[in-house]
């Protein structure tokens, strides 16, 4: 049972590093080639980011980020 959750969590760990690697670089393609790429990428992080922290945030939006942010720096042990 233990090897089989020990690979389910490398299996997601590896999907998150390669999606974020993925988020990264369609950041940097918007910066270098602006409206030409066909995704605006950095618009719609920012709408993400306005529903926690923006006009209509709330405190349960806060520590929602906070959770977010926390589960994405957690190192592996």
């Amino acid at each position: 049972m233990k090897n089989t959750l020990d690979t389910i969590q490398s299996l997601i760990g590896g999907v998150t590093a390669v999606l974020l690697s993925a988020l990264g670089l369609l950041v940097v393609a918007q910066v270098v080639f602006g409206e030409a790429t066909s995704l605006n990428v950095i618009s719609n992080l920012q709408g993400i980011l306005d529903g926690f922290v923006g006009q209509g945030a709330s405190l349960a939006g806060i520590i929602t980020l906070l959770l977010v942010v926390a589960l994405l720096q957690r190192k592996k042990e």
